[in-house]
């Protein structure tokens, strides 16, 4: 199967807007975060503990690792982000049977620009795997080749990690209502492929889990008509006619997506079903806070354009089809207009999201030597990553450190834990970001004032009696 004119056409103008974009984003302090792990990790087993409180496998980060070894540079962080999504789109295009508009209108959509394309985050490559696994079902069937790339799949996120297992239940129910009846070698394929991804997937639960050090838990009930609307309407409006119906609207657009499903087939129907029913639920009481949680329900939606249709057609499923096909065209409309009245506004803001590049850049030219004292570890870690790697004193957790650790033994440290901690070095600097509080005390000197960012803010301070920069 070959891209025609018109979707090469598409995916190049889709990279080249993806690029552009990519080139004027600030990283945010997550993106960082899993960039500054890869940075510091010697070896791929490190990233092991080196991930055991962010929530996820290491997937994402084992993928960066070998890059970051070789370029610090949060660039390359980049160009890995964009060679993934490149990859992605293209497979993508190929494999879809949506009209070469809608295929257009879906990637010049939010969730396939500025919002999973152009952040580094491991939503991109769940994306990528996804499709794999869709163009490996499409090829080979449900084999020890898909198994792989399921397990692969499951160790991106905790996302990816129920679109697996929602995948796996599709794709071999079907094959166990039959095992008595293929030929051994297959039955053993079956048992093999089932045990494999067992395993793995269980050790990817695991590593997913929150550890009673952790900081972020689960289980707390948030409300599963919010986590409906906003899997499939990311937009921002206060119209209380709106607010009032829009649950039962995303409840229709599930409904539709569904429907869609049904008509391809019964394992695209029941990867649909069992995905939506996981994300949900991880969404309800979970992770499931910000729009690129919440986007996964629209990349589940269009790979199922991607699912093979069977060759004996369900009943009605022309009229069935075209209800589909109008939600798609929905879901997709409703993206594209959350360029501008969603998540878009703040991606696509010039104001940069974080200041932590500024600071960065200035801690580098009054003194690159220095002791860097950080209130917060989690914009410290971004910090130290525009800093090539550089371990920072964390107040926070009272040690040197690069990326963050978000443990629940971390305290919020005090002015008078900050000016002892400079006084043990010759030449500190500060960095207050969120913890500090209240007014500083006389013997600190402000030399640094970057608060205009729209969400990671900081200003920089020197000891009166251990200046670093004349403020006469």
């Amino acid at each position: 199967m070959q891209l025609s004119i018109v979707d090469r056409f598409t995916w190049v103008m889709h990279t080249l807007l993806v690029g552009g974009l990519l080139w004027r984003h600030e990283p945010w302090r997550d993106e960082l975060q899993a960039w500054s792990i890869a940075l510091t990790s010697d070896t791929p087993l490190d990233l092991f503990p080196n991930t055991r409180l962010e929530g996820r496998p290491p997937g994402w980060q084992m993928l960066l690792w070998p890059f970051a070894q070789v370029i610090s540079n949060p660039r390359m962080l980049q160009v890995v982000t964009l060679v993934i999504g490149a990859i992605a789109a293209w497979w993508w295009l190929k494999l879809s049977d949506l009209d070469w508009r809608i295929k257009a209108l879906v990637l010049f959509g939010f969730h396939f620009t500025g919002g999973y394309f152009v952040h580094s985050r491991d939503y991109i490559l769940s994306f990528l795997v996804l499709v794999a696994a869709v163009g490996t079902y499409r090829r080979h069937g449900t084999g020890l080749r898909l198994a792989a790339v399921l397990c692969i799949f499951s160790f991106v996120n905790a996302f990816s990690l129920a679109m697996a297992g929602a995948f796996v239940a599709a794709a071999w129910l079907p094959a166990l209502a039959q095992l008595l009846k293929v030929p051994l070698r297959r039955r053993l394929e079956i048992i093999s492929a089932l045990v494999i991804c067992t395993t793995l997937f269980a050790l990817a639960t695991y590593l997913t889990y929150p550890t009673d050090e952790n900081q972020w838990q689960i289980g707390t009930y948030k409300g599963f008509g919010r986590m409906l609307t906003k899997s499939f309407i990311p937009l921002d409006y206060e119209w209380q006619w709106l607010m009032r119906i829009d649950d039962w609207l995303g409840a229709l657009i599930l409904l539709g997506i569904l429907a869609y499903a049904w008509s391809k087939s019964v394992v695209a129907f029941l990867f649909a079903a069992f995905s939506f029913s996981m994300l949900l639920y991880n969404l309800t009481f979970g992770y499931g806070d910000y729009w690129w949680h919440f986007g996964n329900a629209t990349i589940v939606a269009f790979t199922l354009t991607c699912f093979p249709p069977t060759k004996t057609r369900l009943i009605g499923h022309h009229r069935i089809a075209r209800v589909g096909m109008l939600t798609l065209l929905i879901v997709a409309l409703i993206n594209l207009v959350a360029q501008r009245f969603g998540p878009g506004r703040d991606v696509y803001s010039d104001r940069p999201y974080s200041m932590a590049s500024a600071a960065a850049k200035q801690i580098k030219e009054i003194c690159d030597g220095c002791t860097v004292i950080v209130d917060w570890d989690a914009v410290g870690a971004a910090i130290s990553t525009h800093l090539d790697g550089r371990e920072l004193l964390y107040l926070n957790r009272g040690e040197l450190g690069t990326f963050a650790k978000f443990s629940n033994t971390n305290i919020q440290p005090t002015w008078d834990q900050a000016i002892a901690a400079m006084n043990k070095f010759d030449r500190p600097l500060l960095v207050q970001t969120i913890f500090l509080s209240g007014p500083a005390p006389n013997n600190l000197n402000l030399i640094g004032i970057h608060l205009d960012g729209v969400w990671d803010t900081n200003l920089i301070w020197q000891l009166e009696t251990k200046p670093l920069v004349n403020t006469d």
